[in-house]
Parts: C-alpha cells; structure tokens; sequence
C-alpha cells in the first residue's frame, strides 16, 4: 500500500468522491468539512434507497420516498456536489475528467461507482428489457404494469433473474392479490430460487406462489430479448409483453479503464479497502474486490464508505488506520404482502410480520442517511411514515384473511 503523507501546509486535503451511492455518501458524511475539502461527484441528482425500489411496482412508495437530493446532503455536510458522468481517472496525475469536459484534481479519491448491469452476452437487453437498478426504472415497469392490466387481453410478463431482486419485484406485483389477465414466468439459471440460499427458501416462495398464475423454469437461460418474446436457451420462444431483466451486478468499465482493475473485474484492495493498484485511492462499495469475498449489499457499503472515511482522518492525523471487518448481519427479503424471509448465514425463517423489519430498517438507515437539518428532516420523515402506514399498515388491518397470515411463522431449511 502506497499512502503519501499530506502536506503540512495544506490544511484542508482534497478528497474527491466518485459515486453517491451507499458507499460514497456514507463516506462523505463522516468527514468534517473543517478537514476535508470534499467533493462528491455522480451523474445523478438523488441518492436512491436501492434496497426498497421494488416497492415502487406496486405503489407503496413512490420514487420520491427512496430519494434523498444529493446537492442538498452535500450543502449540509458543507461539501460540494457535481452532476456529471465520470469519462477517466488518471491516478498517476491524480485527476478525474468528468463528461463536460472539467478537470479535477485529489489528493485522495474514493471510488464508489457501484455496479452496472450484468447480461452475460444475452442480446437485446438494453434495447428491449426493463432493468431494475433504479427508481426511474421501477417506475417506468409500474406504468406498464398498469398499461397491461388495463387491457381486456392476457398478457405475459417475464421475470429473468431468481435472485433477491426478481423475487422482491414477483412479490410486488402479487401484493394486490391476483394480477388480473397477467400471466407470469421467471426464470432463473440455476437449480433454485434464491441460489446459493437453503432450499426452505425456494420451496417458500413457491408456496406463496400457488394460488396465482406465476411459472418458475429454473436451469432455463436466455439467450436473446425481443420486442415482444425471449428466445431460451435451450431454442424455444417466449411470448413475453414486458420482460424485467434482474440479471445482477458487473464491474463498472471505467475500473479496468483506469488501470484500477482487470477487464471485467472488481478493483482489488487491500484490508484497509485502499487501492492495490494506485497511490492515494480507496475502493469502497460495491465497486472493492475485498480479500475475502464478501455479498454486495447496502449494509456492507455503507461500512466501507465510514471505514474509508476513518483511514482518511487517521492518515492525515499520522494514527494507526483501521481494517475493515464486515460486520454480519440478517438480510430482510421481502415478497409483497404475502411473506418476508430473514436469512442469517445457515439460518433463515419466513413470516409476513418480518416485513415490518425492513420498513423499519429503511425509515432507520434513511433517517440516518439524511444530514439535512431538523425541519426538513422531520418533514420527509413523517411523509413516509404517513404512506408507509397507508400503504402497509391499514391493508393489513382491514383484512381478516391479511391478519391471520401474520401468524404464520416457518423455519426454512
């Protein structure tokens, strides 16, 4: 690891921030802006509560809920923000170039672009599938949802991925009940729902899954996305109107672009979550290849984001950094208002009540998340609780059968 010490002259060291996710803004909200001459940078205006985007198909929260202004964080964490896409880092300048042509120079970087989608060579994904690692996307799949369902003709929907994401969104689209003239197919590459999860966790969302018109075809793969159907794997078509591509995480190109990783890879780091391959830089997020492989989840960024934050105090106060130890922790996934699964390591249990967990979880880390000052704050705290209890609570309590699911708890293996 090659950490240059800072100037004594220099009062306030530079630190510029890639990225406004988890990872970045949690790390920007650990610095004094008394030490630091922070700088944010992402090609959005919001920071978005990716965790619960999911909610947005079946109306429970709107992308509003999940924001917070990034201009506005910054502003009240006496940083600045800038609304730009990133074109190149030059670690051995120490300078990022950023779309509009601006230049701007570090004396630390922290690399937190998250992740991009990944489509494992399948054609037509960008052109002819909606993809789900935004609000605006979850929203555009909610207008057509409803644009479906609001024609007299069965229509067909295709859910590519059985992971947490996929299962999360089959789950919005079941909360009302059933989906009226829409059919529903997932697939999933692997052998089960939820991979890598005990087999409890599979035959769960199944059973929840019953009384509905939804297909699963696990060891089904796509090959190619049309307009209007999904070209398998194993040669067949599928009629599809609104296909949802939940494929998973790739490395960001600019990483490999930077000399900051391989082709195609995460960006190596070390204990401290500083750069292996350039002076003066930290990968935090989902963006880091730690040296133990770790799950890319909300929770684990913002811990990275607040461990770089800490070695960058140390390294300018000349005290011990810290290694960054993941701290673990249950993992809440939601499916609609029919059930919720909370997995902890070899463990894990399902109970629609567990969903109150993770509205809770989201009010706590948004809560947490947001350094504006006391009015506005508590002003967006108590719209959400408003809609929470609107959309959450009160369906639950007016409906006899809604309330005797609450006590079914099961232990999953």
């Amino acid at each position: 690891m090659r950490l240059k010490p800072v100037q004594k002259s220099k009062s306030r060291p530079n630190v510029l921030i890639l990225g406004g996710g988890f990872a970045g803004i949690s790390c920007a909200g650990q610095l004094s802006d008394h030490s630091f001459d922070v700088c944010l940078v992402d090609q959005k205006p919001h920071f978005e509560f990716l965790p619960n985007i999911h909610e947005i198909l079946s109306g429970v929260k709107r992308p509003k809920d999940v924001r917070l202004n990034l201009a506005d964080q910054m502003t009240a964490m006496g940083h600045r923000f800038k609304q730009a896409s990133v074109q190149s880092i030059a670690p051995e300048s120490k300078q990022v170039t950023l779309d509009d042509g601006t230049t701007l120079r570090y004396d630390f970087l922290v690399v937190a672009l998250g992740a991009v989608d990944a489509n494992y060579g399948v054609t037509g994904v960008d052109a002819h599938a909606f993809s789900f690692k935004s609000a605006a996307q979850c929203d555009a799949i909610s207008d057509r949802l409803r644009t479906l369902q609001a024609t007299a003709e069965a229509s067909r929907v295709t859910i590519i991925g059985a992971g947490i994401t996929g299962v999360e969104a089959l789950g919005e689209i079941l909360r009302q009940g059933t989906p009226g003239n829409l059919k529903i197919t997932v697939l999933e590459a692997q052998t089960q729902l939820l991979p890598n999860s005990p087999k409890g966790l599979d035959n769960y969302i199944r059973s929840l899954c019953e009384p509905y018109p939804v297909e699963f075809r696990c060891n089904e793969t796509a090959q190619r996305i049309r307009q209007k159907s999904v070209l398998l794997g194993s040669g067949k078509s599928l009629s599809s109107d609104l296909t949802i591509w939940t494929g998973g995480p790739a490395p960001a190109p600019l990483l490999s672009q930077s000399g900051l990783a391989k082709p195609a890879s995460w960006a190596p780091v070390d204990d401290y979550l500083h750069s292996l391959h350039a002076d003066d830089v930290f990968i935090a997020g989902d963006s880091a290849d730690l040296p133990s492989s770790l799950a890319k989840q909300a929770y684990h960024a913002i811990d990275m984001g607040e461990n770089v934050a800490q070695n960058l105090k140390a390294i300018t106060e000349g005290s011990k950094m810290k290694r960054y130890r993941p701290s673990p922790k249950p993992q809440l996934i939601s499916f609609g208002g029919l059930g919720c699964i909370m997995l902890a390591g070899k463990w894990a249990a399902g109970a629609p009540l567990l969903s109150a967990g993770k509205e809770a979880v989201f009010e706590v880390a948004m809560a947490q998340l947001d350094r504006q000052g006391g009015p506005e704050k508590a002003a967006l705290l108590l719209k959400r609780g408003i809609r929470a209890s609107d959309k959450l609570l009160w369906p639950v309590v007016m409906s006899p059968t809604a309330l005797l699911r609450q006590k079914n708890f099961q232990v999953l293996r």
